[in-house]
């Protein structure tokens, strides 16, 4: 449900890793999302979900303000059809709870916390589970997220808003630090394709040696800062400006703005 920027991640994922794209569906009220993304994947289409074929999962990937309309959406549908499909839900801040109180009854319900990365089947995805999911749910939202990336699960659904902090909005972190290199490197006199090319190729190289899981972080970090050296002088200059509490209060901002999310859009029906 859905055909924004997370549901073609998401797809991109998924048909990179070998799923096929004729076994899944999209529903969205915009024909012309529809069409970019069955151009682009060869999906199925659909602007109504009764006229989609009977799913096993349904992935709600729409803005957090139009999550209880989709859900209600589903109701009308399986609410007098027999069991309900899993529902898996990409929206920031939705709480299970509201989500639970416009399906149907009993309905299986899988929150979960991808980011854009998905799209290269590198995204990096935390889910939680509620009580009426089952081992078998509970492995067909791991088997399709999994396609987009590495998948970890939470006992506590709270912890989906600090997910969304950390690996969630994560991404633009990153791209905006990349931004900011690049427009200090062509300050220092390099073109603005060099230093384009040098900014992203390094953040690249780094975190594949952060991803080889061998050495923290932090050890990595010392072991290219010679005492007295350049990077030492550029490390000592973020300290001055407090890099740390920069990120944290940045993260904390953006816990803080999930949690109103889940307030905002996740009213009792």
């Amino acid at each position: 449900m859905g055909a924004g920027n997370m549901a073609s991640s998401l797809i991109g994922g998924l048909i990179k890793n070998s799923a096929n794209a004729s076994d899944i569906n999209v529903v969205d009220i915009s024909e012309e999302a529809l069409v970019r993304l069955r151009d682009l994947t060869g999906v199925n289409t659909f602007t109504s979900l009764a006229d989609a074929p009977t799913p096993d999962g349904i992935i709600i990937a729409v803005k957090p303000n139009i999550v209880q309309t989709v859900c209600r959406n589903i109701n009308d549908v399986f609410a007098h059809g027999g069991a309900a499909p899993l529902a898996i839900s990409v929206a920031a801040g939705v709480r299970e709870d509201s989500m639970r109180g416009w399906l149907p009854n009993a309905t299986p319900i899988v929150r979960c916390m991808p980011n854009t990365p998905a799209l290269l089947g590198l995204g990096a995805t935390a889910l939680f589970a509620n009580q009426t999911c089952n081992e078998h749910h509970k492995a067909l939202a791991m088997q399709l997220l999994q396609s987009a990336g590495v998948c970890l699960w939470v006992d506590e659904e709270s912890k989906l808003d600090a997910v969304t902090a950390l690996s969630g909005s994560g991404p633009a972190y990153f791209f905006n630090l990349i931004e900011h290199m690049i427009a200090a490197g062509t300050k220092l006199g390099l073109d603005q394709q060099s230093a384009t090319t040098l900014a992203i190729e390094t953040a690249y190289g780094a975190a594949s040696m952060a991803r080889q899981g061998d050495t923290p972080p932090a050890q990595l970090r010392a072991n290219v800062t010679s005492k007295g050296g350049t990077t030492a002088a550029a490390i000592e200059t973020f300290n001055q400006h407090k890099f740390a509490d920069i990120v944290s209060a940045a993260m904390q901002a953006a816990n803080d703005r999930a949690i109103e999310l889940g307030d905002e859009f996740g009213a009792p029906p």
